[in-house]
């Protein structure tokens, strides 16, 4: 059995964000900081925003990673986990969703 060294989050030296914003192009944007990237997130007010995938470059590798609301990993969200890292995301179906929610508030 090969054994994989663990990613350590504290050695990044920059992260990326993927995001849509109203259109169907897919956008990302670099920061020097985790903390940069989150106070970006969290300005986004246009409700047609959509984080998609976050990444952090650790040994000029990107990692993609989530952030876990708690320490702890209970059964039920594991399958919350694997559908974030193995969902591919594709432009018609968030315009579906979007076109959806309109007809819904109406």
């Amino acid at each position: 059995m090969a054994l994989k060294k663990r990613i350590n989050i504290d050695n990044a030296t920059s992260f990326k964000l993927e995001y849509f914003e109203g259109g169907s192009e897919l956008k990302e944007k670099i920061f020097n900081s985790y903390k940069a990237m989150e106070q970006f997130h969290k300005r986004q007010s246009d409700f047609m925003y959509l984080d998609i995938n976050r990444y952090a470059l650790v040994d000029k590798t990107w990692h993609k990673f989530i952030q876990l609301r708690s320490p702890f990993v209970f059964e039920k969200e594991i399958e919350f986990i694997n559908r974030v890292f193995n969902e591919k995301f594709e432009v018609e179906n968030l315009q579906n969703s979007n076109n959806e929610e309109k007809n819904l508030q109406k």
